[in-house]
Order: C-alpha cells, then structure tokens, then sequence
C-alpha cells in the first residue's frame, strides 16, 4: 500500500556544494562525466557521479532528491523534462554499461567495511536501472512516461521548497517543455510490437484524463497559484498560456494513446521465473531466494492466520455479546473459524471513518500514537508536525490507497507527505470497511509515527551518502510493518477502554500482518508462475480476511508491479531475525528504544549490513 520515492534520504549540505561544484549548467557532457568517473576517487564521489547521471538522464528526479539546479541556476533541473529520444536512451544505456564496469574493476580488498559495502549498493543500483531499461521495458512502459510529467508538474507546487513565483516560472518551463517530450513518448510507443498490458494502458489513459480534467492541478491549482502570486500581469500571461498549451498536448497525446495503442493486443504482465529473479536479486538484496522467502510467508501464513482465530475465539462472544443476545450473530462454539473473524471485523468496521472525514480522522490519530511511544520509551521522535496528510495528486491515483513522499534527501527540513487515494476508497463501499479506526491507527503508524516518515528523518542523519540516497525495500517497508507489531505488542491500542480493546487491536495488527505476508506470496506465485489470478483472490478474502474491493485492488497492483509487495514481509521477517539476535547479544541491558533507534540510523542499507552494523555497534 505504500510506495516511496526511490531515492530517499541524504544530507541537505550535499545539495549545496556537490553538484554544483562539480558541473555548470552548460559543462555537462557524457565524456566530460566519464572522464571524472576515469579519474576516480572515493565511494562517496562515485555515489555523487552516478547521482549527476542520474540528474541529467531524468531532471524530474531532481524534486524526489531535493536537487533543483546547480551553481549559477538554481532551477536548472526544475525547469527541464526528461530527453526521451532514442538517441538518449542509447546514450544512457552505453553509460550505466561504462560505469559498471568501472565499478566492477575497483580491487575490494583495498576498501573498508563501510566503502566495499558501499560499492556493493551502488552496483546493485546501477545494474539494476540496466535491467530496467534492457530487459523489463521501462522504456516502453507509457505508465512510466505519463507518471514522470505528473511527477514533473506537481512536484513544483505541492512543497514550499522555493518562493512560489520561481517555481511558476519552472512551471511554465516544463509546460513549454511537455509538447517534445511527449513527441518523444509517443516515438517511443509508436513500433507495433510494443504492447503494454491491459493493467497498463487502462492506467495510463485513466492518469492521462485526471491530469487535465476538471479540479486538475492545470485547470484550478496552477490557475489559483498564478492568481496569488508576485508575479507580474505579462509572466503569468505567459505561463498560463503555456500551460494552456500543455493541456492540449496532454489531450492530444491522450486520444493518439487511445486509437493507437490501446486497441492493440494486450502484451504479457508476468515477468516470468528468469526476468523476476534477477529482478529480485537485485531490488531486494536479501538473504533469502524467492522460493525460501515463498516458504517462510507460506509457513507465517498459518501461524498467523491461526493466532487471529485463536484471538478472534477468545473475544467473540463477549465483544459481540449485544448481536448474539439479539439473535443476529451465533456463539463462538456454533460457527466455523472464518465465521469468527468475519463477525467480528464487521461490527468493528462500523466505526470507521467516511472519504469525507479521513484526513481529519488520521491527524486525530496522531497524539495517542505519540503519547503511547513517548510513554513507552519507544525512541525519540521528530515533530509531527512535518507530516502532512491530504488527498492524492491525480497522476498517482488508482493503485494504492495510501502512499507517503517523504521529506527529499537533501532537503530534510521539508515536510513528508502522506497521500490518501480518497477517489479511490469511494470507488467501493468495501474499501472503507477495511480501515476501521483500530486499522487507521495502524496505517498512521506505519506511514507517519513512527513508520516510514520517523524512519527516513532518522535514515538522514546517516554521514555516509550510497545507503541513504539508494535506499533498500525490505529494509524502509519492513520497518514500517514490523514497527507497527512492536507497538502492538507492548500495549498500544485506540481503545484503552474497553475490556477487550487490546485484543480488538492485536486482531488487526494480524490481519495486517497477513496482508503483507500475502502481498508476497501472490507476487512471487504471479509473476514466476502461471498461477490464476483468480485464485490470488481468493487467498486474500479467505486467508487474509480481506473485503474483495481490497483484494482486487491489490491485484490490479501486483499486475503493475514486481519484487515491491514482497519487501514488507521480507523486511519484517529479517527485522525479528535481527532482533532475536540483538536481545541475545544486550541480554538484561536491551531497551527498545536502544534497538529501535540503532535499527534506523545507519542509512537504509540492504540486511546484510543492517545485521553487521547492529549486532557489531551492539557489543
């Protein structure tokens, strides 16, 4: 359910003198930059190089990083859109190809610990965004194309990171920019053999019409933004002309999209065994195969689902005492196992919020998480109050409920925000069922306190820049599920009241952690295997207690992407390993919030160096 940016955390100085005491806006060529990475120097300059590459290939990114231009153009990325020309791509492809075997000709042996660990999360990343563009379609995918320009636009309106009226002009910019680019998509579509699949193209041309349609960010946000600015009479005539023009690109593109590409044969989701296990090798960076990580969630999958039961048995009669009085629900002993859960999940999704009053609810949420970590002496937490919570931008709609952009790497000051698809959850009844307060709880938890926006703010003190900056996914995702356990575990519940309150909780946080185990289970079966859709289905609503809207929602993910819905449950499972090992290595001296703040502040590196650094800093 949740999905970060790619490049994470890092440290503000970084964006004031590295890349612009490298390169100048007008300096930048592929054999200037290949003749610095000839030159060489420590891992640290590598990590800086292949950000630059990384920069120019895609200016976009520049927002996610916190890197909006370079020494004398502090817009210079922010003004710019991707060159998607196929020449481009050839030239990108040639570099990652250079500089890997750059990288793979550094002599380890002459490197410490922290430096070979390093190298090693650099060229997994590197070889990784080459198998994206060679052999996973990355450079055919149109959901790809059309996310960028999304990300392009509203990544310069939704964080005050400049004065608004700079980044209008960078506004404008792209708006002026969006004709060619989408001239070089629409090149980069055009050969008959590229066929997305249906998932794909019926995102595409959903995201495609919410980016200009009524209440868009280009017919009333940017409209309201020029309006209220400094900005004089004949610049914001300009921009919103521009824009005015984007939009009739966007919409022309939309309608080729549609006649063109759309009709033609659905191509192929599943990435097949070969494709997704080197895929996995190199996202995951994980102890375990895919066919051992498929055994230990099939193995906590009955162990999980049997301790939701027993717990479910446990309370039944006494919570639902009113509905079996009434006649309405049977006692515990009458009914089978499934039956037990179902009842009481649906008395507890009585109380749950509305689209309407989501937002408000998860900020209401807020202070009894805090207290209760404070209380507890979980660990130290930064201010709230840089989490933001508010509805999705249109680009990013209809795949995931929720979703944070967390504060950008090298502008840690910013604020982390937390998106509700609350178009989405209004598309079906059933999605709200699935998130009660005790749920909404446990979403805040692991998005905001002290989930993934507590661990990325701690992830950014780290000194050292590759593990931050290209961040692992068990490593980020499953802190966010295990953490929320742990709350659990000691105690936390939204109602400290009720005699059965804790056990109302304890149920949710299985169920939860049951979704994440399926998350993986249906992605390795899917994407290596023939295995029905479905029958993925039905593991999620008779497994995993799920409502079908959620399943089948969750489904529509799994067909969009690959590797990432394992790493929750990958993450929690390496994170309880560690802690087993952690707690007998501190025996009487382990605290919580000695472990927890260990845990999160080396960077997020893959779990290899996770374990080093935690069992090793903890002697």
């Amino acid at each position: 359910m949740k999905l970060l940016n790619r490049l994470l955390p890092g440290a503000l100085l970084f964006a004031a003198c590295s890349l612009s005491a490298i390169v100048n806006a007008d300096e930048f060529t592929i054999e200037n930059w290949k003749s610095r990475v000839e030159a060489g120097g420590n891992m640290d300059h590598y990590g800086r190089l292949y950000l630059e590459f990384l920069l120019e290939e895609n200016p976009v990114s520049g927002g996610g990083y916190g890197i909006h231009g370079i020494e004398g153009d502090p817009s210079w990325y922010d003004r710019r859109l991707p060159d998607v020309s196929h020449a481009a791509a050839a030239e990108g492809m040639a570099a990652r190809k250079f500089f890997l075997e750059k990288l793979d000709a550094i002599d380890t042996k002459k490197l410490g610990r922290p430096d070979q660990i390093d190298l090693h999360i650099l060229k997994n990343q590197v070889a990784l965004d080459q198998l994206q563009e060679t052999h996973l379609g990355t450079l055919t995918n149109p959901l790809n194309y059309v996310t960028t320009l999304g990300q392009g636009m509203s990544g310069l309106v939704f964080r005050d990171y400049a004065p608004i009226e700079e980044r209008l002009r960078s506004f404008g910019a792209r708006c002026k920019a969006t004709g060619k680019y989408l001239e070089g998509v629409r090149a980069a579509l055009s050969p008959p053999d590229v066929r997305p699949s249906l998932m794909n193209k019926t995102m595409t041309a959903s995201r495609l019409g919410g980016m200009t349609g009524e209440g868009s960010l280009y017919k009333k946000t940017l409209p309201d933004l020029v309006e209220n600015s400094g900005l004089d009479e004949k610049t914001r005539a300009k921009i919103l002309e521009a824009c005015t023009v984007a939009v009739d690109d966007i919409n022309r593109f939309a309608l080729w999209f549609d006649e063109t590409v759309a009709p033609r044969e659905d191509g192929e989701w599943r990435l097949g065994p070969e494709l997704y296990d080197q895929k996995y090798k190199l996202q995951m960076d994980y102890p375990l195969g895919p066919e051992e990580l498929l055994a230990e969630a099939e193995r906590w999958l009955d162990q999980k689902g049997g301790e939701l039961v027993s717990v479910g048995r446990k309370i039944h009669d006494e919570y639902l005492a009113d509905e079996i009085e009434a006649g309405k629900v049977k006692k515990a002993a009458d009914i089978d196992d499934q039956q037990v859960v179902k009842n009481i999940f649906a008395k507890m999704s009585e109380d749950r919020s509305t689209t309407e009053t989501l937002i408000a609810d998860s900020y209401a949420m807020a202070d009894s998480i805090i207290s209760f970590v404070e209380e507890q002496n979980l660990m130290d937490l930064p201010p709230a109050s840089k989490l933001r919570i508010e509805d999705i931008p249109p680009h990013l709609r209809g795949t995931t409920v929720a979703m944070i952009a967390t504060a950008p790497p090298f502008e840690p000051h910013l604020e982390s925000v937390w998106f509700w698809d609350l178009e989405f959850l209004a598309s079906s009844p059933d999605f709200l069922k699935e998130y009660n307060r005790p749920a909404l709880a446990m979403v805040y938890i692991h998005e905001g306190v002290p989930g993934h926006f507590v661990q990325l703010e701690y992830s950014n003190r780290f000194e050292r820049v590759i593990p931050k900056v290209f961040w692992n996914g068990p490593m980020v995702e499953g802190w966010a599920s295990y953490i929320a356990t742990q709350l659990v575990d000691v105690g936390f519940t939204i109602y400290p009241d009720d005699p059965v309150g804790h056990e109302l909780q304890q149920m949710v946080d299985d169920k939860l952690i049951l979704r994440a185990i399926i998350n993986a289970i249906i992605d390795l079966r899917l994407h290596r295997t023939g295995w029905p859709e479905e029958e993925a289905v039905k593991l999620m609503i008779e497994k995993g207690f799920q409502e079908e809207s959620e399943a089948r929602g969750k489904l529509a993910r799994a067909k969009l992407s690959s590797v990432q819905l394992a790493t929750y449950f990958a993450g929690h499972l390496a994170i309880e390993k560690i802690l087993a090992e952690y707690k007998a290595l501190k025996g009487d001296s382990f605290s919580w919030k000695d472990f927890n703040e260990r845990l999160v502040s080396a960077g997020s590196p893959p779990f290899f160096a996770t374990r080093e650094y935690m069992l090793q800093s903890g002697r």
